[in-house]
């Protein structure tokens, strides 16, 4: 559907990278000589594993062994999207972070197209479409003003505007490549399955075509973000019942159609929950990969707005149209099932919790536009001082409509900016750790990747055991707060082994325990502990710098 502005499309999206591109430039070109800037903006532990299964594909794995744990345990097919990841690095000849970076830029990128086709197929009108689209790439909630009254940890919770990278666009495209692919495979997949309920095929040459690109998303969706299935399989169902009770009959065709577009990624979803019930290792790290949601007042202040806005677009249609066109809403019913399935599953008994606000913005933006046009400016310009402005002769309507959408969307990306600002300077002036990292950390760890067996086990302390995995490949006791078995147990057992007063004894039970081989000496365990390994008789030191040495166990 063409917007009647062909370059709209290509700079708000040229926009939308750059802005992304910023932060991450200045990271690389503001780091000092003693620092090493990972590459990382937020959220360095969880990246860290995503680099972990990165490097095992570069190796030549095709299945993800968790190296945060020191148990021994068979590889799966869990978390593969960065496996497969890696193997494309080594293919094209790439360093694992310029990998990660180009599938960064180029999962926005399409993100940015998914979007513009979700929008098209539920708004016409060009202005409305834009307006829409520009909510959805910048857009946020009202996060800023928790920091505006003092109140960062209101209800004991960080806005979530500031925390969950799902929540709006703009943030998940600052994060990571496989939240953004998912966020489109969920936008493909919706797309696809609303127009097989608003237009369904009429024969069945054209029938096959659409279920099998919702198939092939649906798969796709399972192996980059699989749990977010839900909420496409919950829109199914939630849009079937309703028409089953609109036209008071069961639509057998239909609901094997959409039925069947869940059969390519059935297998693997059985897959996972085989695993998980078959692996002790997987299954003690989804028993710990418990992300709850917020107060329910928190996504309030992040949605506030949007949902205002949406509805009194509803409000409005329903009260113009619905007792003479019982069918006049049904060009955008899905939206409000997407949104009704979101909102069941925030709460749902699953560990993912507030993850399933992925990609929620998109319909959310597309009927806050709505509400904006149709409700809104409507209503402004029955306002004395716009009415007053627009008698004057140097204002007219065309302008001030876009004067007011201009504003209207500054202040709803506000969070968005602030976001971007922290991280911008974050980079240029805090440098903080562990997004940067000592470079003399960077070099031991460069030495355990050339030196050391790969199947080697390390104790450390938290940070470093969540480094070795990533760019070195070895195991370690202690490395990640839902990947290593048993984490607060390990915690409290690699504090204690760095303690001067804890006996040789007990460490020597400890690393026979873990099946430990190294023992890894640098700024941080000497924050654990007064422990001095050079002490012990059954430690032999093998690789010193200006400040780590690392230990063999004899």
């Amino acid at each position: 559907m063409n917007c009647r502005l062909p370059y709209f499309f290509p700079l708000a999206s040229a926009l939308f990278i750059l802005l992304l591109t910023i932060p991450y430039g200045l990271g690389y070109l503001t780091t000092p000589p003693a620092l090493h800037f990972t590459g990382i903006l937020m959220n360095p532990e969880d990246t860290q594993t995503y680099f972990a299964k990165m490097l095992q594909g570069y190796d030549g794995a095709w299945r993800y062994t968790i190296t945060f744990t020191p148990e021994p345990h068979q590889p799966e097919l869990v978390g593969v999207f960065y496996v497969w990841l890696g193997q494309l690095a080594r293919a094209l000849g790439l360093t694992l972070i310029q990998t990660w970076h180009l599938a960064r830029v180029v999962a926005a990128l399409v993100l940015c197209g998914a979007v513009y086709w979700f929008i098209g197929l539920f708004v016409a009108v060009p202005s409305t479409r834009r307006l829409a689209f520009l909510l959805a790439l910048f857009g946020s909630g009202l996060g800023w003003l928790l920091f505006l009254l003092g109140q960062p940890y209101w209800l004991d919770h960080f806005p979530v505007d500031f925390k969950q990278p799902g929540s709006h666009l703009f943030f998940t495209a600052l994060t990571y490549p496989h939240i953004i692919l998912g966020t489109v495979f969920i936008l493909l997949s919706v797309g696809l399955l609303h127009q097989e309920v608003d237009q369904p095929a009429a024969r069945l040459g054209e029938q096959w075509p659409r279920l099998l690109w919702l198939s092939l998303s649906n798969l796709a969706l399972a192996i980059a973000y699989p749990f977010l299935i839900y909420l496409v399989l919950g829109t199914a169902v939630f849009i079937t019942l309703y028409l089953f009770i609109q036209q008071r009959r069961i639509l057998w065709v239909l609901s094997l159609r959409l039925a069947a577009s869940f059969a390519l990624a059935a297998p693997l979803l059985l897959y996972y929950a085989l695993t998980l019930y078959t692996n002790p290792v997987f299954r003690a790290w989804d028993v710990q990969a418990v992300t709850p949601s917020p107060p329910l007042p928190h996504y309030l202040i992040a949605y506030g707005p949007m949902l205002l806005l949406a509805g009194l677009y509803a409000w409005k249609q329903l009260a113009l149209s619905w007792p003479k066109e019982p069918q006049a809403q049904k060009d955008r019913l899905l939206l409000w099932v997407w949104i009704l399935t979101v909102c069941l599953l925030l709460y749902a008994p699953l560990n993912p919790q507030r993850r399933f606000v992925q990609g929620v913005h998109v319909p959310l933006s597309i009927l806050t536009a709505l509400g904006f046009v149709v409700v809104v400016l409507p209503w402004l310009w029955q306002t004395r001082p716009l009415q007053a402005l627009l008698s004057h002769p140097r204002y007219n309507r065309q302008g001030m409509t876009r004067l007011l959408t201009l504003a209207f969307l500054v202040f709803m990306s506000l969070s968005n900016g602030y976001l971007w600002l922290s991280v911008s300077v974050s980079s240029v002036v805090q440098q903080p750790d562990p997004l940067f990292r000592p470079a003399a950390e960077i070099e031991a760890v460069a030495w355990v990747r050339q030196n050391i067996d790969p199947m080697a086990i390390f104790i450390g302390d938290y940070q470093t055991g969540n480094l070795i995995p990533a760019q070195a490949g070895q195991r370690v006791v202690l490395g990640h707060w839902a990947e290593t078995v048993d984490y607060e147990q390990r915690t409290a057992e690699v504090a204690q082994f760095y303690q001067a007063a804890t006996s040789d004894a007990w460490r020597l039970d400890l690393l026979e325990q873990y099946g430990v081989d190294y023992v890894w000496w640098g700024p941080r365990e000497r924050e654990l502990g007064d422990f001095l390994p050079e002490t012990a008789v059954y430690l032999t030191p093998i690789y010193q710098n200006e400040t780590i040495t690392i230990f063999r166990r004899s």
